[in-house]
């Protein structure tokens, strides 16, 4: 049915559904200086889905239109204040992310604010105090460990000399000899862990690879190698000589092991800041090339008589200097290289 217009009202509007719709008529009084004027509307339509567009049309212009700049502020302001809150949080990864493994008194810088961040990092750096002091109590004991064992050792070592010669004795010999040369590596590695590095000043490398090369010379005789060292001038950087002179060592023990009797290892001090030590063994896979760093890693545990701790030494002793142990192609013929280099320290 038809809506009646109120008596007297100047402007009205009919809802009426018929048959065949919906009929929405209305009325509005203009008026204006010419006079008054009366418009009139009558729309016909098949449901009240008319509606949608007028009033979507309102929408947009009285509500979307008006409160979308401040929507739009209120976003950015809500965006700049979370990563303002969120920065120290930031910070804080990116420390993380940058802390070394081999420093172990590394800790986060801990943000006066927020109250949250603060408490997050100040649990990480008493994690990392935790884990600093389990870290030094297994060094600490490994060192221990190995040193307490060199008495027995050498004890048994003489007790040994003192029988009969026999293959059982041979062998004992032998054990014992291995023994002693894995409680040797346990307290080089030991030491390496505990580098400083540049805490013992200025180190020649020529010379004191030179050195080596000479004092080990009568050990690659006797088994039946040759050792020769190549290198002229000087080369200076900051470290430890006894420690690398240890690593390299265990380098030129391992050339010893790995290359033919007959052939040559030859010691190569530069070009640059660097030593390396090149063999005519088998070589090593490029697969095995950063596995053979890896403390006790063996390529082949059947037949190594050895624990794998000699070039984790190497590399220890090579991260303690800001430097890198790694493997090289030999330039003619079969081997390998390992190489100490120092560039990356200076």
């Amino acid at each position: 049915m038809a809506s009646p217009s109120p008596v007297g009202a100047v402007d009205w509007t009919s809802f009426q559904e018929t048959p065949a719709g919906v009929r929405i008529a209305g009325v509005a009084k203009i008026e204006d200086g010419r006079g008054d004027r009366w418009v009139g509307l009558v729309i016909s339509a098949k449901s009240d889905a008319i509606f949608a567009r007028a009033i979507t049309s309102e929408l947009l212009e009285h509500v979307v239109l008006p409160i979308a700049p401040l929507a739009a502020l209120l976003l950015a302001f809500s965006l700049w204040q979370v990563r303002r809150l969120t920065r120290p949080l930031r910070e804080a990864a990116a420390e993380a992310d940058a802390l070394d493994p081999t420093m172990l008194e590394g800790r986060l810088t801990e943000p006066k604010t927020p109250q949250e961040v603060r408490v997050l990092v100040e649990a990480m750096n008493r994690a990392l105090a935790r884990i600093e002091a389990g870290t030094r109590l297994v060094r600490e004991f490994n060192a221990n460990a190995a040193h307490e064992l060199r008495t027995p050792l050498s004890i048994m070592r003489l007790a040994i000399d003192r029988l009969p010669p026999s293959e059982a004795t041979d062998q004992l010999r032998g054990d014992v000899a291995g023994l002693t040369r894995i409680v040797t590596q346990m307290l080089d590695l030991a030491q390496a862990d505990a580098l400083v590095a540049g805490a013992n000043g200025s180190v020649d490398l020529r010379a004191l690879a030179e050195d080596l090369v000479a004092h080990m010379a009568p050990l690659a005789w006797a088994a039946k190698r040759d050792i020769q060292f190549v290198g002229k001038a000087s080369i200076l950087v900051e470290g430890h000589a006894e420690a690398i002179a240890r690593a390299l060592r265990n380098l030129i023990e391992n050339a010893l092991r790995h290359t033919p009797e007959g052939s040559l290892v030859t010691v190569t001090a530069g070009p640059g800041p660097r030593i390396s030590v090149r063999d005519h063994g088998p070589g090593v896979e490029p697969e095995n090339r950063q596995k053979v760093f890896e403390r006790f890693w063996r390529a082949d545990r059947e037949r190594s008589d050895g624990a794998g701790l000699g070039l984790g030494i190497v590399r220890a002793t090579m991260e303690a200097h800001g430097g890198e142990a790694r493997v090289e192609d030999a330039a003619v013929g079969n081997g390998a290289v390992f190489v100490l280099d120092f560039g990356r320290s200076g």
